[in-house]
């Protein structure tokens, strides 16, 4: 998933969730030095307790206040098909819910259990194949409605529309595989069936799902937003970013774009039916179109308009130093995520392997990391997969230093001087990383154009196939911690479409996307060693992108918000059990 993200595997998984093993940077940023190893575990129950709502109360925690979050821009995307973005996923669990879900608290311990349904779904047969999954009694939508299975279907089946195309396509896949998901299915528009084959709803409560293939993975790829129910009449196609309908908590009050989202209680959810959320605060307001550095200052401040105010945003280099003492450091949450962020090269348009390479042995990784915080924001990076993924070993293809090899650029490149593209997000911190990036690439030998897209459609842009840019960083973290949600979304070409790609490369390579097959029929025991050898492989013999660091998290509350502490599923501040003190 894009930005910072999630975690689990099938069973039960115990993996060191940290920032990596590679060189540290040298500059002596906030936090950095506490950056230790965390073991993350979890597991799918099918225990009554952990299903049963509603979500066990914190201690000391109060109903009431609202919390708000001061964000640098606007969302892409609340529409549940196309929301793949950490800190809109956690906004949109506020407003609707998956099949399943995730409770943690803080400990590294996730347990899977059902959200809308009443557990983490039955493997019929026992070969994870058909997969059916019960709804809870008593769910409403935000008029009074009850929330059913045919609900579900269909939001499954607008995913498929090719408008709707940036969110997960696992399901997608799985129920059309071998080349592109929607090619022979377009969704329930324009006379389209309302749910895709593969998909029934013998009841009102009941959804079952057959895939030509064994998925075991099932029940975590029905913890993503894909299955969120929408019901037909209130589907307003690509309009539903504005306006999704509550089957969640809260609901839409006032969303004006690129200014403010408010919502407020939905009358008609029932904490009885809900065993991850508290929904403590009456409110929330997210705030966009603030800086960074303006973000953090407030938070620092903490004056009383801001004291229930909280942000997915990491603290800018700047604010770092007041942040590591006094009442100020307790209220910083910070630790290693789940993401990898890497410079992207796109290889439609860098077909120069030799090139490739070069920008491998140019990037200074530490410049890229001091321009967002050092040691705060994460470590540097060889691989594409993050030590939390299961099977995770350390390799380094290039064994360049950290802060580059001329020489070796030098070599590569032989007298020329490559013209590209650097497409960066708006956003302060995003464009002091550009323009770092900018400074190390020239010096090495190569003539950088740099390209701000507005934040808010920053991945959309960068999507797209035909998109005139030739490099773009981006974030991405396994959806559960295997391969699986890595490599496949990532590089291989058969899923490339015209917009709403993932594999942001364009790495199109039939070698690539068979070894991918072959490592999916192997045996669940064998597939982690095959995702890392082809992991290495990639980096070795195609050079798809430059890795860049494993991430970390830096982030700023106020003394008003209560029970924080980093969600290991997103990556980022969690908002299910928060609350405002009075």
């Amino acid at each position: 998933m894009r930005g910072r993200t999630r975690t689990l595997t099938c069973g039960v998984l115990a993996v060191a969730l940290v920032a990596g093993g590679c060189t540290r940077t040298t500059d002596s940023g906030g936090g950095g030095e506490e950056k230790k190893t965390k073991t993350q575990t979890g597991s799918i129950s099918y225990e009554a307790a952990d299903n049963r709502g509603p979500a066990a109360a914190v201690d000391g925690a109060t109903r009431g206040g609202t919390v708000t979050v001061m964000q640098v821009s606007d969302f892409e995307h609340l529409d549940p098909a196309r929301n793949y973005v950490n800190v809109q996923q956690v906004t949109g669990g506020l407003l609707y819910r998956a099949l399943n879900g995730y409770k943690e608290n803080g400990s590294g311990q996730l347990l899977l259990v059902g959200d809308l349904a009443t557990n983490p779904g039955k493997d019929v047969d026992g070969d994870c194949k058909v997969w059916e999954f019960t709804l809870r009694d008593g769910v409403k939508y935000e008029d009074g409605s009850p929330v059913t299975s045919r609900d579900v279907a269909y939001g499954i089946g607008r995913s498929f529309a090719p408008s709707l195309n940036e969110g997960p396509h696992y399901i997608q896949q799985w129920l059309y595989p071998g080349g592109v998901y929607n090619a022979a299915y377009k969704g329930p528009y324009d006379g389209g069936k309302p749910a895709p084959d593969g998909i029934t709803t013998p009841d009102d409560r009941t959804i079952r799902f057959t895939f030509p293939q064994p998925h075991c993975d099932m029940p975590y790829a029905a913890a993503l937003p894909t299955s969120a129910p929408v019901p037909a009449g209130k589907d307003t196609r690509d309009q539903y970013d504005l306006r999704p309908f509550s089957s969640g908590p809260y609901k839409v009050k006032s969303y004006q774009r690129d200014v403010a989202l408010e919502l407020e209680r939905n009358p008609n959810w029932d904490p009885k039916t809900d065993p991850l959320r508290t929904a403590y605060p009456d409110g929330w307001r997210f705030t966009f179109g603030l800086e960074s550095a303006q973000i953090a200052e407030r938070l620092v401040a903490d004056a009383p308009a801001d004291q229930a105010s909280m942000s997915w945003v990491d603290v800018p280099p700047a604010v770092l130093p007041r942040t590591t003492s006094g009442g100020v450091a307790e209220r910083v949450v910070k630790g290693p995520t789940q993401y990898t962020w890497v410079l992207n090269i796109n290889t439609q348009r860098v077909t120069d392997l030799n090139i490739r390479k070069a920008l491998n042995y140019a990037v200074d990784k530490d410049a890229v990391l001091k321009a967002i915080g050092g040691q705060a924001a994460g470590s540097p990076a060889t691989t594409l997969m993050s030590p939390t993924t299961a099977g995770f070993h350390q390799y380094d293809v290039f064994n360049a230093p950290i802060s580059g090899d001329r020489a070796k650029v030098a070599e590569l490149l032989a007298g020329k001087r490559p013209k590209l593209v650097l497409a960066h997000s708006n956003i302060e911190l995003r464009t002091q990383q550009a323009e770092a990036l900018r400074k190390n690439l020239t010096d090495m030998g190569f003539d950088i154009v740099m390209k701000p897209i507005e934040n808010s459609s920053y991945y959309d842009e960068i999507g797209r196939k035909n998109n005139p840019y030739d490099l773009y960083i981006g974030g991405w973290g396994s959806d559960w911690p295997t391969g699986s949600t890595i490599i496949p979304p990532l590089y291989d070409g058969r899923e490339i479409v015209a917009e709403g790609n993932n594999n942001l490369s364009y790495l199109n390579e039939s070698a690539v996307s068979a070894e991918i097959d072959r490592i999916r029929k192997l045996p669940a025991a064998e597939q982690d060693a095959g995702w890392m050898a082809l992991d290495e492989k990639i980096m070795r013999e195609s050079v798809p992108v430059v890795p860049c660091y494993y991430d970390a998290a830096y982030e700023l509350h106020g003394s008003k918000i209560g029970n924080t502490f980093l969600s290991d599923a997103y990556g980022i501040l969690q908002a299910n059990t928060i609350y405002v003190k009075q």
